[in-house]
């Protein structure tokens, strides 16, 4: 699972033309689609088509799909829309177990990926520039892998996806939305999962995305054509939609799910629930003004509520208002909302009473300041809990956390094959986790990163050819 209460996001076009059937399983045969909808006055076209073997995507390519976007989000959003980590860093961001069968199942997922090519006609939004374009693109543009046996993906290998410069340049516009993905993992079957994805995203006007409605009302036969349920039988239709239908109501994403009309010509009309209506943007700014990441504040929002991160905002501008500078203004605004008691709003002077003046009066002593103020001494109270955690983890659990930033850190400066030979190293035990991972980020942070990638690869060097050396 990904931390407990963040929300991720989605790139708006491909929640909403629902690239992924919300089908669990599909037809031996089901290797492509061409759906034709209405968005308003504007009638688009999107067609599928993957290889035989493999199918169109279906299943937990929703989850992975998803969890692809927000690993690149997670990165930095690099403009040649590269994604590098591991298996396990990508099953755990798609809320996928991570103990072993899945790494067969997500082997699949990137193949159906990597193969399927998708033609969209007057569909993709370029919202920078407010007009309607055709793209035609595979989900995953380059995929690249280390692995123990030819063409299989496993456990330690490290892997380097590239995203289509469709779906990468359009995130890093902007033309995003929030997703729940925490809510999403906790939905039982991947239809439901696929379903509040697009759900989520139908409910936002493509033009304007943070307006977000309450109701939703669709044709049923349209519907099971944008979630490519494939059958013509109303009922049938009904009945798979049914299932996911029944699981977000009592979730509470959905208040209500009405049916009007009869056969072909049912309606769908859904009633959204009120817990997941999005923050207002203007406190979202407020803590983008205070360092604070989009996706670190809706966490937060999301975990304390909006009344009281705004008490926090407004607490957090008094203290700074003072003079007072901390070493890093997020990790400062979160002590300040996790621990209100610690810091006191400076008081507005009182105006003095007249009274006779005295000879000699002695200086007014400084009103007292909270305890933060007498400047950083170590890491923020968040490190040093999550260096804490980092140590109460098995051995196996660390590397994958070290890796994890590592990967991050260094994506840009060491072959795949490198990154590999450092899983390889740390899986072996030649090398701590916990004391490279302090070694590299001390580095870098000095601003000697190029030091840290050559001494790295000489350390590896020695690290994996110590065992075979001669006794001296």
């Amino acid at each position: 699972m990904t931390d407990k209460g963040i929300k991720r996001f989605d790139e708006l076009n491909i929640a909403r033309l629902s690239l992924i059937s919300v089908q669990e399983r599909i037809p031996a045969d089901y290797r492509d689609w061409t759906v034709e909808l209405e968005d308003g006055d504007r009638r688009y076209r999107v067609t599928c088509q993957a290889l035989p073997e493999y199918g169109v995507p279906h299943g937990i390519d929703t989850d992975i799909s998803a969890a692809l976007v927000n690993l690149y989000i997670d990165q930095g959003s690099p403009p040649d829309g590269v994604v590098t980590c591991t298996p396990y860093q990508l099953l755990q961001m798609a809320g996928l177990d991570t103990s072993g069968r899945y790494y067969a199942a997500l082997d699949e997922s990137l193949k159906r990926l990597t193969t399927t090519t998708y033609f969209i006609a007057e569909g993709w939004r370029d919202h920078p520039r407010g007009r309607w374009t055709n793209v035609n693109f595979r989900y995953i543009d380059r995929i690249e892998f280390t692995s123990g046996e030819a063409d299989r993906l496993d456990a330690t290998s490290i892997l380097r996806v590239t995203l289509p410069q469709e779906i990468s340049r359009s995130v890093r516009a902007g033309y995003i939305k929030s997703l729940d993905l925490s809510f999403m993992q906790t939905l039982r079957r991947p239809p439901t999962r696929a379903l509040y994805r697009l759900l989520d995203a139908q409910r936002r006007d493509p033009e304007n995305p943070d307006a977000v409605a309450m109701a939703y009302q669709v044709g049923l036969m349209e519907w099971a054509e944008a979630c490519k349920i494939v059958t013509d039988r109303p009922s049938m239709a009904q009945r798979t939609l049914d299932a996911a239908h029944e699981e977000l109501i009592e979730k509470g994403f959905l208040k209500s799910v009405e049916y009007v009309g009869r056969g072909k010509k049912k309606l769908l009309h859904y009633t959204f629930g009120e817990a997941f209506i999005p923050p207002d943007p203007a406190l979202l700014q407020d803590l983008a003004d205070l360092g604070v990441t989009q996706t670190r504040a809706l966490q937060l929002v999301r975990e304390h509520g909006e009344k009281t991160v705004e008490e926090a905002v407004s607490r957090c501008r008094a203290v700074l208002s003072t003079g007072f500078k901390p070493r890093s203004r997020p990790a400062f605004f979160v002590d300040v909302l996790r621990h209100p008691g610690k810091y006191e709003p400076p008081q507005e002077p009182v105006a003095a009473l007249k009274a006779p003046v005295k000879a000699q009066q002695s200086p007014p002593r400084p009103s007292p300041q909270p305890n933060l103020f007498e400047g950083p001494s170590g890491a923020s109270e968040e490190e040093a809990d999550g260096e804490a955690r980092l140590r109460a983890m098995p051995r196996e659990k660390q590397v994958e956390e070290v890796m994890r930033t590592l990967t991050f850190l260094l994506r840009n400066d060491l072959k795949l094959q490198e990154l590999d030979t450092l899983r390889l190293a740390l899986d072996e035990g030649l090398e701590d986790p916990l004391e490279i991972k302090a070694w590299a980020i001390r580095g870098i942070s000095s601003g000697q990163k190029s030091s840290v990638v050559r001494d790295l690869r000489a350390r590896l060097s020695l690290s994996l050819t110590r065992p075979s050396d001669p006794p001296r």
